[in-house]
């Protein structure tokens, strides 16, 4: 199996995640749906709306990315399918700034033009019912499953080391966070103050593009072939520095500069020695390099070349120390 880090718990780690994208689809149908039947004028349930159809895209492009992501290399991909996760990702994170932006223009203009929603009622019984007790309902359906469904997500997105399932369980947490604002903006028009629905909605928007900006940028930078960064802290990877120190370790090298790439769901890494001496160099290369997924289960593959002296873009690269 390729784009898949080599731990016991991967595999497992992986069939769940699958699971858990089909299950997020299902539980998406039936929540757009009910939002439908009870949004009436509400601009924060329309939102609301939107966001739901929005979390379709991730799990999407995770159950599609993957597939593709498991072809082996040939003439035309060389170097093999694994970035179609990243490219996945990029997806993933222009849809979300993109809808975000959108609706924050929307909810601002209803603000602006001081449009005053209308939530009605239904008639049960004889007794006409206000429509905003089964709003309330439904946006509780459309936040308690997606807090778990979030987190799950998450644990194995950090396993696999799959950013468009952490994109996805990103969307998860703004669609909780969105419902519960919803239900805020609901409870003030209840009360006569229309105004608090668009900014409800306002803020719904906000969280999506902070969310969608943040990921866009880190998908974008994984293309660029940037300094790795750790999954959901956005810190910097510490597998560049850990590796060049276990080498710089070794008696045979006497300086070395590592260049570490994200490639989907794993690692690949250069490494330009200038080594001590050519005696024995070959064997200390091939010992070296022979099982990296041993120095990170994420390491698929490290490549190391012995220089004289470092090219200039490579002394480029070097990490400096702090001052």
């Amino acid at each position: 199996m390729r784009s898949l880090p080599a731990q016991p718990e991967a595999e497992a780690e992986l069939k769940k995640a699958h699971r858990l994208a089909w299950l997020t689809l299902l539980y998406n149908c039936t929540a757009i749906a009910m939002l439908f039947v009870v949004m009436g004028g509400s601009q924060a349930l329309k939102t609301e709306l939107t966001g739901e159809l929005l979390s379709f895209i991730p799990p999407v492009l995770f159950l599609v990315g993957d597939r593709i992501s498991r072809r082996e290399p040939n003439e035309r991909y060389p170097f093999g399918y694994e970035r179609a996760v990243s490219a996945g990702y990029v997806g993933s994170a222009v849809a979300l700034l993109g809808v975000g932006a959108y609706l924050l223009v929307d909810g601002a203009m209803k603000l602006v033009m001081q449009e005053h929603p209308t939530i009605g009622g239904f008639p049960i019984f004889g007794h006409v019912i206000w429509t905003g007790w089964l709003a309330y309902g439904v946006l509780l359906w459309s936040a308690i499953p997606a807090f778990f469904l979030g987190r799950a997500k998450r644990r194995a997105a950090e396993t696999l080391h799959d950013k468009t399932l952490a994109a996805d369980a990103e969307i998860n947490t703004a669609d909780w966070q969105s419902a519960t604002a919803a239900m805020i903006g609901i409870t003030g028009v209840g009360l006569g103050y229309w105004w608090t629905d668009s900014v409800a909605a306002v803020l719904i928007s906000l969280e999506i593009i902070r969310s969608g900006w943040s990921e866009l940028r880190t998908s974008l930078g994984d293309i660029a072939d940037r300094r790795p960064l750790a999954l959901l802290s956005k810190d910097e990877e510490p597998l560049p520095d850990m590796l060049a120190q276990s080498l710089r370790r070794r008696k045979w090298v006497k300086d070395v500069v590592v260049r570490v790439r994200e490639r989907g769901r794993e690692f690949t890494a250069e490494a330009h020695v200038i080594p001590v001496g050519e005696d024995g160099l070959l064997d200390h290369i091939r010992k070296a390099s022979a099982n990296p997924r041993g120095i990170d289960p994420r390491l698929a593959e490290l490549t190391i070349a012995p220089v004289q002296e470092f090219p200039k873009d490579i002394e480029k690269a070097r990490r400096r120390a702090p001052a």
